[in-house]
């Protein structure tokens, strides 16, 4: 009975100690002064043990659409690259403001901890969890209020690809879609490829494992620009997107019945002088992304124009597959 008392009475000094020591105010709250070890022990293994515990019943869907990658990569950039950098960058104003220090998700998996050190699958639904729910005091806030399930699990399949991604890769893989392609007096000047036997200048990267899309979409473009429109269409996926002139069409058989024989029409009768190319390939999923000059005559009009092409593809049992393509331009104001 004595030792409960004496338990008990320890117990009563010991919160009461711990509730001054917290109307005190003499712990730093401030983001510029690090916990001590042990609060900082006790916060971490209360975050890590409560996210493993949330997500571990998440299904996580297939990652490896290209679609997804675009869309994801796109909200990644405008919502995360501040805090959470992209490649290239190895720390921002953000980031080296906030406590705790917000990791660096473009960095190899094997460096990053404790987000990555789970099996893949695990680490995609933590990712989820954390993206759609956020953490309290930490500055990582709940997206889940603004943006649906999908939008989420798209920003989820650019975070697996985003530490295998050079800058350039990652500048064509989060543009947004549907900014302001040009469309010169009704004419569309989307698709910049290189003329017939144009041999394309080597990528700033190598854009080594990108050979063989690489060589698809010169054979598309050649196929657009000397009017061989069925031979171009044999390279697209079905399900293929194509931005162009503030439009989308959404497949092949769309395409083929809309801006094909348009844009292979220009092309026959357009000078084009590819300036840059970059790419690369990671497992099934390749992206092209290509910048030429255009040339031409428009209603006795002279028309010159900076184009710039993004293209990806997938690998498929019949070879690699256009999937996705985004054509925009503007004014050669070098000229």
């Amino acid at each position: 009975m004595k030792t409960l008392k004496v338990i008990l009475v320890l117990a009563l000094v010991g919160g009461l100690g711990a509730l001054g020591f917290l109307y005190s105010g003499l712990y730093p709250i401030g983001a510029d002064t690090p916990h001590n070890a042990l609060t900082y022990w006790g916060l971490e293994t209360l975050r890590e043990r409560s996210i493993a515990r949330a997500s571990a019943d998440l299904k996580v869907p297939a990652l490896d659409d290209p679609d997804m990658l675009l869309a994801g990569g796109a909200d990644y950039n405008d919502m995360c690259a501040t805090c959470h950098l992209k490649p290239g960058k190895t720390t921002s104003d953000m980031a080296q403001g906030l406590y705790p220090k917000p990791p660096n998700l473009s960095k190899p998996a094997s460096q990053q901890a404790p987000l990555t050190k789970d099996l893949a699958e695990g680490a995609a639904a933590r990712q989820f969890w954390i993206i759609k729910h956020g953490i309290k005091a930490s500055a990582m806030p709940a997206w889940g209020p603004t943006h649906d399930d999908a939008r989420i699990w798209a920003m989820v399949a650019f975070l697996q690809k985003l530490p295998t991604l050079t800058a350039d890769q990652y500048q064509i893989l989060t543009a947004r879609e549907g900014g302001q392609p040009m469309d010169h007096e009704g004419m569309d000047m989307g698709a910049a490829a290189p003329a017939a036997g144009a041999t394309a200048p080597a990528s700033s990267d190598g854009a080594k494992g990108a050979n063989e899309p690489t060589a698809v979409v010169d054979q598309f473009q050649k196929a657009l620009s000397t009017g061989d429109t069925a031979t171009a269409a044999t390279l697209l996926d079905p399900e293929v997107k194509i931005f162009e002139s503030g439009g989308i069409e959404r497949s092949k058989a769309e395409y083929a019945s809309h801006h094909l024989a348009s844009d292979a029409a220009f092309l026959k009768t357009a000078t084009l002088a590819l300036q840059s190319r970059t790419g690369d390939a990671v497992g099934d999923l390749a992206w092209v992304g290509s910048e030429s000059r255009i040339t031409a005559s428009v209603k006795n009009k002279p028309v010159d124009l900076i184009s710039t092409e993004t293209m990806v593809l997938k690998k498929t049992p019949q070879g690699w597959r256009i999937v996705h393509i985004h054509w925009s331009s503007r004014p050669n104001k070098t000229s």
